[in-house]
C-alpha cells in the first residue's frame, strides 16, 4: 500500500517536480528548490524557496510581516524531511538530508480551559518539552515564541531559547516577528538570518513570498496595518516616533557587535564553506580552485556568506 501511495503521488506529476533526496550521517541539510506538497496541489503560482543548514550554521531565523509565508515555509520543511525519511520522493529540484532523531515543532497559539492553562502557557509548556528532549541530531522548528506575553519577557524567553538551541548544535529553524532577534547573527556566527520578500508601494505590501538572506526591516508595517483597521491618524504617527527611537538603539547596538565578533564571523564562514565542499560530488580540481579561491577571498578580507 505505502509503495502504491508513493508511486501513485510521483507518477500523477509532472516529470523533475520530485526528486529523490540524498542522506547523510552529519552533512548539511540542503534542499533547492522546495515546496509544500499540499499546497501546490492548489495554487499553480506556489513559489519555492530554499534551506541550508550545516555545522557551522546550524540556526535560521526567519523574518517578515504577518502572511508573507513564514508558516507555510516551516510547514513545507517538516513535511519533506518526513516523505524523505519514510521513503518518498521529495517536492524539490534538490535535497540532501542528515537524518534526524525527531522533529520537534512550536507552532500556532491557543489555550487550554480544560487544563486551565493561558496561550503563553501552552506556549511554554510545548517549548519545555522541547527542550528537555531535543538532541543534536533533532530538527526543531518554531513559529514565533514569547508573544504570549510582556514584550520584554518574550524577547528575552525567545533569545534565551536559541542561545540554548545553538550549544546543542540540533538544526534549528525560528520565524519571528521580533526584529531584536536578528542581533544574534552578530553575535553568534552559526546563526544566519533570512526574511520574506515584501515591496512597499502606495502604503500597501505587495507579497513576493521569496525568501532572501539577511534581515531586511519593511517599514512600520504593523503600523501599516494598524492604521488601516482605523486607528487614529495622531495615535498612528505618535506610535511611529516611538519606534523610530528604539530602532535607532537597535542598529547603534548591532552595529557596535558586528565590530566586536567579526573575526569570529568570517572563520566561521569559512568552516560553513569547508564542510560544504566535504560533502561536494565535484571532482578534485574542482574542490582545488574552491580551495584556493577561499585562500584569496579571506586574505583580502572581501569573504562574504
Amino acid at each position: 500500500m505505502i509503495v502504491n501511495s508513493f508511486a501513485h503521488s510521483i507518477s500523477t506529476k509532472p516529470v523533475d517536480r520530485y526528486t529523490r533526496p540524498e542522506f547523510t550521517d552529519n552533512g548539511p541539510m540542503a534542499i533547492d528548490a522546495g515546496r509544500h506538497p499540499i499546497l501546490e496541489s492548489l495554487h499553480t503560482d506556489f513559489v519555492p524557496n530554499n534551506l541550508f543548514l550545516s555545522e557551522a550554521s546550524n540556526m535560521v531565523i526567519v523574518m517578515g510581516p504577518n502572511m508573507s509565508g513564514k508558516s507555510t515555509y516551516l510547514q513545507q520543511i517538516c513535511l519533506i524531511v518526513i516523505l524523505a525519511q519514510i521513503g518518498c520522493y521529495v517536492p524539490a529540484r534538490f535535497a540532501s538530508l542528515r537524518v534526524v532523531d525527531r522533529i520537534f515543532t512550536r507552532i500556532g497559539t491557543g489555550d487550554n480551559v480544560e487544563y486551565n492553562s493561558s496561550t503563553f502557557m501552552m506556549e511554554m509548556k510545548e517549548t519545555a518539552f522541547l527542550m528537555q528532549n531535543v538532541s543534536p541530531k533533532s530538527l526543531v522548528v518554531m513559529d514565533e515564541l514569547g508573544r504570549a506575553t510582556s514584550s520584554s519577557d518574550g524577547f528575552a524567553i525567545a533569545w534565551s531559547c536559541c542561545e540554548h538551541l545553538l550549544t546543542l548544535k540540533a538544526y534549528t529553524i525560528f520565524a519571528t516577528h521580533m526584529e531584536g532577534l536578528s542581533e544574534l547573527a552578530t553575535i553568534y556566527p552559526n546563526v544566519k538570518i533570512l526574511h520574506f520578500e515584501v515591496d512597499l508601494r502606495n502604503n500597501r505590501l505587495d507579497f513576493k513570498f521569496r525568501l532572501k538572506d539577511g534581515p531586511r526591516r519593511v517599514p512600520h508595517y504593523g503600523l501599516l496595518l494598524a492604521g488601516v483597521a482605523g486607528l487614529p491618524s495622531s495615535v498612528v504617527e505618535t506610535a511611529r516616533n516611538i519606534t523610530s527611537r528604539i530602532t535607532e538603539e537597535e542598529m547603534r547596538r548591532m552595529n557596535i557587535n558586528f565590530e566586536q565578533y567579526h573575526s569570529i564571523q568570517m572563520a566561521y564562514r569559512v568552516a560553513q564553506r569547508l564542510i560544504c565542499l566535504k560533502y561536494s560530488n565535484q571532482g578534485e580540481d574542482y574542490i582545488r580552485q574552491a580551495l584556493q579561491n577561499l585562500k584569496e577571498s579571506y586574505n583580502e578580507g572581501r569573504f562574504t556568506c
